[in-house]
């Protein structure tokens, strides 16, 4: 009885096999006929979306040109801070002053390369923001926008001279408006060459609003929108959102398209935030980003250290009408320089007023005529933005008896600029917001030639005029206090001789700031909350930045508990008004951790960790701005001492080990930070 239904199973499971198998030869079939369409679809999908590539023919440069721009890198440091160069777009016969012909832009490359520039990667250059060595010489080619002709031109232009680039996408336009936006395909191919790195420019706020009742226009990042319906701008809240949703959807435009979260920000039309938004537009942005860059400043802002206050960056804007010898030129200017040797012996550094190039310095020897009353000539303004630790010592002559001066300014270009003003038989130092105003005064001896030195170092400026005639005056503008020096002739309302510079002298100043042990390098750094510390550290110590009024630096906090037996050295900067304070700690974490905290004239010393430590030490000192701070860690004791002594005390200790950290204070964000040089741990053992 059971066969039967035997047979008519096997007979089923045969049909279903055969059944099977129909349907996988089918479905087969129809994915061979597919797959052809589908890729052919792909591969006109792509095709669509890639513009066709142009060559643009290698330049061709005589040996004269090329003669020339070599000499131009011939006498700039073989390391320098990196300049940053602002692109739009690339196209021939274009017309627009914002587009750069593809053939100039060949020349331009090959100008720069001839002088010994090479260019930098995005992390190349965070790398050195962050406290990293000083690279070679180097421009960073920056194009904003994100346009095609990036793609269609400048791509393999950058490939014959093995150089890099950087686009900054609005990623909401990316494949708009074809061909004017890179295709998110043309991105994944220039990523891929390894020459191209793509950094932020918003998601779509890159467009011009009505921000006023009069048609007053602004960008839609830097502004609150102007509502016709309401008569009134939108609400605080509603474009902090608005901002931060753009934010969001940009860093999600790179994730979803596989390009590295970028760590630079462009500033769309190079407008910061209006003042009611300034602050939490900054904090945003360097919440979010490492850098943000603008072609806009009102002093000059290169990359380097007073400029990692605010993390905003300086670029140099390139037009359609800039020239490679131009070029050159601007970007040679803009390289920093040492204040050392003959600044009269160059030139082609120095500018005029309102940074136009001077041409010429007979003008400040007395070989030129002027027909104006006043010559003013800066050295350098770019190339010294960061100078300090330095004298100048000039020799001035034919100074008539009525009606002419000479003045000799350092700290030209920061925020405490100061001069010497010398005629006949006086000498006045100036300062102030003008220049111009005369804080203090000395006779001199009268006569036609006089000698002036001027040093900056730090927290003062100390000016000898005649070798006798004393002037001191306080820098109270921390980092924004640096700056290199300018001359200005006048021979006043009656006067109708020029006076003249015989001779100018720049020196660096013997035991400037060093680095050592684990201060050289962001490696390791963290702040309270155990993020990356928000500070420079690194080219002379750490230099806290960013918004707020509170900045925590602490080295390796994890790997440095068990340290013990050590001395750490550091010299407290910046401390130059009221508001200010800076903080040093050691033994982190333990309950014998010391934080010796010290202001413009007041010194606290606290034992123990958390919110409510106990107060050991506090005392009035003498105001200064700088203090030396040494701090030993020992098995039973803390030893402090501040100054040559100053201030020395030993507090008990109970053998606690821990790690060292450094912290900043200040009252408003219109301040300074302080910062701290000098800084070296030594000795020291794991416990």
């Amino acid at each position: 009885m059971d066969r039967p239904v035997t047979g008519r199973r096997s007979r089923l499971t045969a049909r279903l096999r055969r059944g099977t198998l129909r349907g996988a030869l089918a479905a087969l079939t129809a994915l061979v006929l597919t797959v052809p369409f589908v890729v052919a679809w792909r591969v006109y999908v792509d095709q669509r979306n890639v513009t066709r590539q142009v060559s643009v023919p290698a330049a061709h440069v005589d040996a004269a040109t090329a003669a020339r721009w070599k000499a131009v890198g011939a006498g700039l440091p073989e390391r320098a801070a990196p300049v940053i160069l602002t692109y739009h777009d690339l196209k021939p016969h274009s017309g627009s002053r914002y587009i750069v012909d593809p053939a100039v832009f060949e020349r331009q490359l090959s100008a720069l390369r001839a002088a010994g520039y090479r260019t930098l990667t995005t992390d190349e250059f965070v790398a050195y923001l962050l406290g990293g060595p000083v690279p070679p010489r180097s421009v960073m080619l920056t194009f904003d926008d994100g346009t095609h002709g990036l793609w269609t031109y400048g791509d393999r232009v950058l490939a014959r001279h093995r150089m890099n680039a950087v686009s900054f996408l609005i990623t909401g336009r990316v494949g708009r408006h074809r061909p004017y936006y890179l295709s998110w395909q043309e991105i994944a191919r220039m990523a891929r060459s390894g020459r191209w790195d793509f950094e932020d420019h918003t998601h779509d706020l890159h467009s011009r609003t009505r921000i006023g009742p009069h048609g007053e226009l602004g960008s839609l990042l830097a502004h609150r929108r102007y509502l016709a319906s309401t008569g009134r701008l939108e609400s605080t809240d509603h474009y902090q959102r608005r901002v931060r949703a753009d934010f969001t959807s940009s860093l999600a435009d790179f994730e979803r398209h596989g390009l590295p979260r970028p760590s630079l920000f462009a500033y769309p039309f190079s407008e910061s935030a209006d003042p009611q938004q300034t602050s939490y537009v900054r904090d945003l942005i360097e919440r979010t980003f490492a850098a943000a860059l603008t072609d806009k400043t009102f002093a000059p802002e290169p990359a380097a250290r007073r400029s990692a206050v605010h993390q905003e960056y300086q670029r140099l804007e390139v037009f359609a009408d800039t020239t490679p010898d131009a070029l050159l030129a601007q970007v040679a200017a803009r390289t920093p320089v040492p204040p050392t040797g003959d600044p009269l012996r160059f030139p082609e550094r120095w500018t005029g007023i309102s940074w136009k190039p001077l041409g010429s310095t007979d003008v400040l020897t007395g070989k030129g005529s002027v027909s104006d009353r006043y010559v003013y000539g800066a050295y350098a303004p770019y190339g010294a933005a960061d100078w300090d630790h330095y004298s100048v010592t000039a020799g001035l002559t034919s100074l008539p008896a009525r009606g002419g001066s000479a003045t000799v300014f350092v700290r030209v270009g920061g925020d405490a600029t100061v001069g010497v003003r010398v005629s006949h038989g006086t000498a006045q130092l100036v300062g102030g917001r003008t220049r111009n105003q005369v804080l203090a005064e000395h006779a001199l001896t009268p006569g036609p030639a006089h000698e002036v030195r001027l040093t900056v170092d730090g927290a003062r400026t100390e000016a000898v005029v005649d070798g006798r005639h004393r002037f001191t005056v306080p820098n109270s503008s921390g980092v924004r206090g640096t700056g290199g020096i300018a001359l200005a002739l006048s021979r006043g309302e009656t006067g109708r001789s020029w006076p003249a510079f015989s001779h100018v002298e720049t020196a660096s100043l013997p035991g400037s700031p060093a680095v050592a042990g684990p201060f050289d390098g962001p490696a390791g750094w963290t702040d309270g909350d155990g993020h990356q510390a928000r500070a420079v550290i690194g080219a002379g110590g750490v230099q806290p930045i960013g918004p707020r009024g509170w900045n925590l630096a602490a080295y390796r906090p994890g790997s440095t508990a068990h340290w013990s037996g050590y001395t750490l050295d550091t010299r407290l900067t910046g401390l130059s008004e009221e508001g200010l304070h800076s903080s040093v700690v050691v033994r982190r974490g333990a309950p014998d951790q010391l934080t010796v905290r010290l202001s413009r004239g007041w010194i606290t010393v606290l034992s123990g960790p958390g919110a409510h430590p106990r107060t050991v030490l506090s005392r009035k000192l003498p105001d200064a701005a700088e203090r030396d701070v040494r701090v030993s860690v020992g098995a039973r004791t803390t030893d402090v001492t501040v100054g040559a002594g100053l201030v020395h005390t030993s507090v008990p200790a109970a053998g606690g080990t821990g790690g060292i950290a450094l912290g900043v204070y200040r009252r408003s964000e219109a301040q300074p930070w302080p910062g701290f040089a000098g800084c070296a741990v030594s000795g020291g053992r794991t416990a």
